[in-house]
């Protein structure tokens, strides 16, 4: 019986570290997103998502292009619920 649990306990561990690791990889992804910049210097994409917008040399530019269309690639985290993007690259629309 002890063997039982031993075994279950190391299967629940290692699904979720594998589980954790490609959230990992996700997470670093760069992705393409297109949209506007909002008043309060977020990017909101053609579905209505807000993105706030990681403060880098790239980042900074594109806060200050309010009511502009762009489209930018980055990567996205995610914190407390708020979508946050770190920009690599940007073209205005």
């Amino acid at each position: 019986m002890k063997k039982n649990i031993k075994k279950f306990s190391l299967g629940i561990i290692a699904i979720s570290l594998a589980v954790f690791l490609s959230g990992i990889a996700l997470a670093g992804s760069e992705v393409s997103i297109s949209g506007a910049i909002n008043e309060d210097g977020q990017l909101v994409d053609n579905n209505g998502m807000a993105y706030d917008i990681a403060e880098n040399d790239k980042g900074n530019e594109v806060m200050e292009m309010v009511g502009v269309k762009v489209t930018v690639k980055g990567t996205v985290m995610e914190a407390e619920g708020t979508k946050i993007i770190t920009i690599s690259s940007f073209v205005e629309e």
